[in-house]
């Protein structure tokens, strides 16, 4: 699927550094391979502080390491803020799908961003929203669905 674009969700990021779910590091960790590889992977900036907030919160789970080194690696997939336009897509979001406030806020983040897919394993996979299906990281293989 040449013209895929995948919003990565914080979850899939965290795992990729998870030292108690080996499995789900392992997974993540190819997912973010193939679309570095095929330039498809795209986050924001609200993204990237959620994952630098978690990683200090939980550096017993996550590695003592400098967190904000992955942050900064992980800023090559995107560092787009959130807008009021987007704010304003993520309320009628919100109201339709009743997903959680920040939820609806990179769901419409991603549909402005021209994403095909949202890699998160938190909604409900299979579930397409204005053209973006969401996608559990765990349950699929990237060559699945980046090859439909």
């Amino acid at each position: 699927m040449p013209d895929a674009r995948v919003f990565i969700d914080s979850n899939t990021l965290l795992y990729t550094f998870d030292r108690l779910e080996l499995e789900k590091s392992e997974s993540a960790q190819r997912w973010l391979r193939v679309l570095a590889d095929h330039r498809m992977g795209v986050t924001n900036l609200q993204v990237l502080n959620e994952v630098a907030n978690v990683a200090i919160r939980k550096a017993s789970r996550f590695g003592k390491d400098d967190p904000f080194f992955r942050i900064d690696a992980f800023a090559r997939f995107g560092t787009t803020p959130v807008t009021f336009e987007t704010s304003i897509a993520a309320r009628a979001y919100h109201a339709k799908f009743r997903y959680s406030w920040w939820d609806c806020l990179l769901l419409a983040s991603a549909i402005e961003l021209g994403c095909t897919h949202f890699l998160s394993e938190d909604l409900q996979d299979g579930r397409t929203i204005e053209g973006l299906t969401i996608v559990d990281p765990f349950a699929h293989s990237p060559e699945r669905i980046l090859v439909s």
